[in-house]
């Protein structure tokens, strides 16, 4: 999200983030830091950032074994995936 908001020459206003919810990041020197308000553009090649390898495995392996971020799970009814493009709700033609 930061590098796609730093080339959007329309995008007149801060991009919403999550990344102070991360307690880690598998680049190298961890999760980058916020100065006033905001997280600098890395400048390097590429993104800008080095991946530590080591780390980027470690959480592959969680991720195989935790499956993904349950933002879109209602506890209440387990079994329930949210589908894009849902047409349960109207009447499909």
């Amino acid at each position: 999200m930061l590098r796609m908001s730093s080339v959007l020459p329309n995008l007149s206003y801060a991009a919403d983030a999550h990344y102070h919810h991360l307690v880690d990041d598998f680049i190298v020197g961890g999760k980058l830091a916020y100065r006033d308000g905001a997280i600098e553009v890395p400048a390097g090649p590429g993104l800008g950032v080095e991946l530590d390898r080591e780390k980027l495995g470690l959480y592959s392996e969680l991720f195989k074994s935790m499956g993904g971020y349950q933002y879109d799970r209602d506890p209440e009814r387990p079994r329930w995936f949210a589908l894009v493009p849902n047409d349960r709700w109207h009447a499909v033609s």
